[in-house]
């Protein structure tokens, strides 16, 4: 199985359950891949190689069998089937339930060693890249409002991702109408100085993604490592007090999520180099709800697993290089604003 983690794949037909087998999955030492119901499930996961087992809690009901027929029919990983009947956490059977539940899990697929830490980044590297001429914006897009924020692009990278993310953002100009989010998987400690290199010659403002602030035009914010981030209805960034899922911080698949669920079509995403499989249910999740996935061509990755994931989703509608993505970016925010007069 290609970038296999400690995946799962939950589905539940009430959001009680489905909070309940969040919490067991996670305290198994699994990721959480998707978490969702049957109605709202996009059929195309079932297949999707990174999940490396279901859990689908269902009431015994007639309405869910050609449900349950698909998924014996589509999906080829361990199926880990239940009757949506859990205990509550104050229960005296709450604890033999979760006890079985995580012998289950083991048994249908062992949970995998997570790295230690993040992937080595070597950002002396980027220091010694020279300035490279900025492409310039047609006339349509030039005056757009900061504030008034339309298109929201994530950045999402893992190992190599701080290279090839500089060589798009050094070609972007600094009043380009769309704000970026920029997530790399990297110690915390490092962040202060992948924002100073990446961000050497850019244009855009390239800042870390505080709490409190909000996304604007023509900047990059650098998605912290250590906290989940959720956004409000004025673009505001809220940090919560728990940690990302998955074995690196920021969790990619997660922070597609979220910005998907707040932004909808407005929300795209771009898959630059990186070992693994983080951010392709995310990217599948932005494709979804109507945005924009693009990848990193495998030839100009330094590790194509994390783009070639996302692609294999079928979620992927375009890949290049770098700067055949700053090129393509510009030209598609053109469309976009034509279109909207």
């Amino acid at each position: 199985m290609k970038g296999k983690l400690n995946r799962v794949g939950i589905i539940a037909s009430t959001p009680l359950v489905r909070h309940q087998m969040q919490t067991a999955v996670a305290d198994a030492g699994y990721e959480v891949a998707v978490n969702t119901s049957p109605e709202r499930l996009d059929t195309n996961l079932l297949t999707n190689e990174t999940i490396r087992l279901w859990a689908i809690e269902l009431e015994e009901d007639d309405r869910w069998a050609d449900f349950i027929n698909q998924v014996v029919e589509l999906v080829e990983v361990p199926v880990l089937f239940g009757d949506a009947v859990i205990p509550t956490k104050n229960s005296d059977n709450y604890s033999r339930w979760l006890k079985r539940i995580h012998r289950k899990l083991h048994a249908l697929a062992p949970t995998v060693s997570k790295p230690a830490s993040a992937p080595d980044v070597d950002l002396d590297l980027l220091d010694k890249k020279p300035e490279q001429p900025i492409f310039s914006l047609p006339d349509a897009l030039k005056r757009a409002p900061r504030t008034d924020v339309n298109h929201v692009w994530v950045l999402c990278a893992s190992l190599g991702g701080p290279q090839a993310v500089k060589d798009l953002l050094d070609l972007l100009p600094g009043d380009i109408p769309a704000s970026f989010l920029y997530a790399q998987h990297i110690d915390a400690g490092c962040l202060d100085s992948l924002v100073q290199s990446v961000g050497r010659h850019t244009a855009l403002d390239m800042k870390m993604a505080d709490h409190g602030l909000q996304l604007e035009n023509g900047k990059v914010f650098v998605v912290p490592v250590t906290n989940e981030v959720v956004f409000t209805d004025n673009h505001g960034i809220l940090w919560q007090n728990n940690e990302w899922s998955g074995p690196y911080g920021p969790s990619l698949d997660q922070l597609l999520k979220n910005v998907s669920e707040k932004y909808g079509a407005h929300c795209n995403a771009i898959i630059f180099s990186g070992m693994g499989s983080d951010g392709a249910i995310g990217a599948a999740l932005v494709k979804e709800n109507g945005g924009e996935v693009w990848a990193q061509s495998a030839a100009s990755c330094v590790q194509s697993s994390m783009p070639d994931s996302a692609a294999e989703t079928g979620s992927v509608d375009w890949r290049g290089t770098p700067a055949e993505i700053a090129e393509k970016l510009i030209e598609w925010l053109a469309d976009k604003s034509q279109a909207a007069t």
